[in-house]
């Protein structure tokens, strides 16, 4: 009773009045929080995607249950963490996520302890205290405020495992000290993640801003106290949206998570330190002002659509450009990363082509959902075949009907892009095998799925290509790719893939 009377007072000697604004995690990503020293790491984040990476230190902080930190190979306990926050806190709540991997038994961080700063991220340390983890599950823990600038986590044991320890989630939950501090200017040129960025305010209050990378501009959308909601374009490669910045007290550092298009379920970290006070000058200079304008003006409503673009084998990003069709438009689209992103006029049907170097080409058609239409926002991933000796791609739009040999004409396009990538190609050398599902005799199938590939290899033939580059083979029902039991399933395995022997 007398050490919490002790712990009460010294706590009122510090001049620390309490927000009664609801409490925040003061760890957080999008509360501007940096990790100033780190243990090793199993994953190493990387600054440009749009993504927190599982198993990185950044998926300590991003608030979700289904990404964690893991340590690096070889490496062993005490894993130590230092985090900075964006100013000073008054920490009364810690929250651990040992909701890990199933299929590693014992991995969850055991003891730990937990020590709070106001000097500095190496000296200061104060109040250290240790707790014990239970595993799969989330561990909370009162404790009385403490005030923090910096907070050091030392994971000191796992529950047993001997080579790998995570944790999935660490959050300190706490009130400003000072909440009614003024906002400090973010007027000025900062380095970061993605090259410089340079801020600017007009006479009349505007604040906005350019960047290098891929020639952005940014526009401030919203500023409460010292955080700051911009949305952004890229000239370069055409994409845009949000990013959340949060400024340290003394105005010299900014970070916080930015993603693409409207989306806010998915983000990356962006990280800013201040080079000079003096902007940049920026190409939206003399335009800035019109264009705020402009986009206060209502227009009629566009979908933002996000296409997504990678390798079916490594999942990587491939950039270029592609061909993005709506009921009434034509758009070609841009990027630099892979992440493809045009307002369009908002329609229930897009169709998505592409013809990028190394890849086969596709054809996708997508249903927006009428709540999408609503919301005015579509995400949807396209996978690409590598056009390389021994991969195997399934030529889309090539339909038969039941128990048919004869190509239905939507089955034409499908068929003349692969003559266009033998021309391009001239040595390329295929296998066509043909599919079917399992309603009749095995026998009966197997002669419809030759004749299937033989009406397929006649069509490319008929085009000019020659007919000794073309191998075919029928194999009846043996291969199925989706369930024979219902017809919309059924269909799937009507089918004819490409392999490719030889580039």
């Amino acid at each position: 009773m007398i050490k919490n009377i002790i712990r009460l007072f010294i706590f009122f000697l510090l001049g620390i009045q309490l927000s009664h604004a609801a409490s925040i995690n003061a760890l957080a990503l999008k509360n501007g929080c940096r990790i100033v020293q780190r243990p090793a790491t199993f994953f190493t984040p990387t600054a440009f995607s749009a993504k927190i990476d599982a198993w990185s230190v950044y998926a300590l902080q991003d608030e979700s249950e289904t990404s964690g930190w893991c340590s690096g190979a070889a490496s062993r306990a005490p894993y130590v963490f230092v985090f900075e926050l964006s100013e000073d806190y008054a920490i009364k709540k810690l929250v651990f996520n040992t909701r890990c991997q199933k299929e590693y038994k014992l991995i969850s961080a055991k003891d730990i302890k937990v020590e709070y700063s106001v000097t500095s991220a190496k000296t200061g340390f104060v109040s250290p205290a240790t707790y014990s983890l239970k595993q799969d599950t989330i561990n909370t823990f009162d404790c009385m405020p403490v005030k923090a600038r910096w907070i050091k986590l030392t994971i000191l044991s796992n529950h047993g495992n001997p080579q790998w320890t995570e944790l999935m989630e660490f959050e300190a939950i706490g009130d400003l000290v000072n909440p009614t501090t003024p906002a400090t200017s973010p007027v000025g040129v900062w380095n970061t993640d993605f090259e410089w960025v340079s801020i600017n305010k007009t006479s009349d209050g505007i604040i906005y801003g350019c960047y290098k990378w891929a020639n952005g501009e940014m526009y401030l959308k919203k500023q409460n106290r010292n955080k700051y909601t911009f949305t952004w374009k890229q000239n370069d490669d055409g994409q845009r949206g949000w990013c959340v910045l949060v400024m340290n007290k003394e105005g010299t550092k900014m970070s916080g998570t930015w993603g693409v298009n409207n989306d806010t379920t998915k983000f990356g970290y962006w990280e800013f330190t201040k080079l000079q006070s003096a902007p940049y000058k920026c190409a939206n200079d003399l335009t800035v002002a019109a264009r705020i304008k402009e986009e206060a003006v209502a227009a009629e409503p566009k979908l933002n659509v996000m296409i997504e673009v990678v390798d079916k084998v490594s999942s990587k990003a491939i950039p270029g450009i592609i061909d993005l069709y709506t009921i009434e438009n034509f758009y070609q689209v841009p990027s630099g990363d892979g992440m493809y992103t045009a307002d369009v006029k908002v329609s229930s049907r897009i169709v998505v082509k592409t013809f990028l170097p190394d890849y086969y080409p596709s054809i996708d058609t997508f249903v927006v959902t009428d709540a999408e239409q609503k919301r005015l926002y579509v995400t949807r991933m396209v996978q690409l075949s590598k056009l390389k000796a021994g991969s195997t791609i399934l030529l889309q739009n090539l339909l038969f009907a039941r128990t048919s040999a004869e190509l239905s004409p939507s089955s034409y396009a499908g068929l003349d892009q692969l003559v266009t990538v033998m021309n391009q190609y001239p040595s390329m050398v295929i296998e066509l095998s043909g599919h079917t599902d399992n309603v009749g005799s095995a026998k009966q199938n197997l002669d419809l799925s030759k004749k299937r590939v033989d009406a397929a290899k006649k069509y490319l033939v008929d085009k000019g290509i020659s007919p000794d580059r073309i191998k075919g083979v029928g194999y009846g029902s043996k291969y199925p790719v989706a369930s024979n039991d219902g017809e919309q399933t059924r269909k799937l395995n009507r089918r004819v893939e490409l392999r490719i022997i030889t580039m």
